[in-house]
C-alpha cells in the first residue's frame, strides 16, 4: 500500500494543476469581456442603434429601375420598410403577404423592399418578376441601409410612423393581418 500512496498524491497535485489553471483562464476571460464590452446602444462603427422611438436613419437607394429613392421623401405617409434576400426562406414566405398588403393599403402605406445584398440584379429581377412584387426595391449594394438600421437578420421590418419616427423593428416574417395592425398605430 505505500506504493500506491504516491500516485493518490501526484494525481491530487496533478488535479488541482489543472483546476487552478482552469480558475485563471476563466478570470482572465471575464476580465477581458468586462473590459471589452460593447455598449449595446452603439454600433460597431460608433452609430446609435435605431430603436423604436427615435428618428428613422435616412436611406438613399437606387431602384431597379435606377431611380434614386430616399426615405425622407416619404415624410408624412407611414412606411415599412422590409430587409430580405433572395436566398432567405422566410423572406420568400412574407413577400406575397408584402404584396397583398400593399394592393389593399395602397397609398395607405409605403412599403420599400431593401433587398440586402449585394447581388447580381438580374437574380433580384427574377426573384421580384416570379412573386409579382409591385411596391419599389431598393438596392443596398454597399449595405449601408444594413449598416444605419443595424440588420444582422432577415428578413427584418421597420414600421416608421407618419412622423418618421421608428415605432417597432421586428425580425422574422411577418403577414398582411400583422401589417394591418401595425397600419393603425402608424
Amino acid at each position: 500500500m505505500v506504493t500506491d500512496t504516491p500516485k493518490t498524491i501526484s494525481r491530487t497535485n496533478s488535479l488541482g494543476y489543472w483546476l487552478a489553471i482552469i480558475g485563471v483562464v476563466l478570470i482572465a476571460g471575464g476580465l477581458w469581456i468586462g473590459l471589452n464590452r460593447v455598449n449595446t446602444s452603439e454600433t460597431s462603427a460608433g452609430l446609435a442603434q435605431p430603436v423604436t422611438g427615435s428618428p428613422a436613419p435616412e436611406i438613399q437607394l437606387r431602384t431597379l429601375d435606377g431611380e434614386t429613392v430616399s426615405l425622407s421623401s416619404y415624410q408624412g405617409r407611414p412606411v415599412l420598410v422590409n430587409f430580405w434576400a433572395t436566398w432567405c426562406g422566410p423572406c420568400r414566405v412574407e413577400m406575397p403577404e408584402f404584396q397583398e398588403a400593399h394592393r389593399e393599403f395602397g397609398d395607405d402605406l409605403v412599403i420599400l423592399g431593401v433587398n440586402a445584398t449585394s447581388q447580381d440584379n438580374g437574380d433580384i429581377e427574377g426573384f421580384v418578376n416570379g412573386m409579382g412584387i409591385t411596391f419599389p426595391i431598393l438596392l443596398d449594394e454597399r449595405g449601408e441601409a444594413l449598416d444605419a438600421y443595424q440588420i444582422f437578420a432577415m428578413p427584418t421590418s421597420v414600421f416608421i410612423d407618419r412622423n418618421g419616427i421608428i415605432k417597432e423593428i421586428y425580425t422574422g416574417p411577418i403577414n398582411k393581418a400583422y401589417i394591418k395592425s401595425k397600419l393603425s398605430e402608424l
